[in-house]
């Protein structure tokens, strides 16, 4: 299967460093938006690793601008049969703080 990767920039500097959930919710709250259907965390030095897979991208779309622009990294993964994707969110920030 081969999946085409598409990124979205971002767009200026993180403050807080947070969950991409946190990001969404805004000051304190977090909100885990339904297009997230299976999510899993992964850690290692200096850096976290949010996946994400869905099949209801489409949904998706203003949220992962809005992560984009809040300073996370994005990186879309469709499924070639259109069935879903993966979405991997990563902050920069957080491999260069530790």
């Amino acid at each position: 299967m081969t999946a085409r990767t598409t990124s979205i920039e971002t767009a200026r500097p993180v403050r807080a460093l947070r969950t991409p959930y946190h990001s969404l919710g805004g000051d304190d709250t977090m909100r885990v938006p339904d297009w997230a259907q299976h999510r899993s965390v992964y850690r290692t030095s200096g850096r976290t690793l949010y996946l994400v897979e869905t099949d209801r991208l489409d949904e998706a779309r203003a949220d992962l601008r809005s992560l984009g622009h809040a300073g996370w990294d994005v990186r879309i993964a469709e499924d070639p049969s259109g069935s879903g994707a993966r979405i991997a969110l990563t902050r920069g920030e957080l491999a260069r703080a530790a």
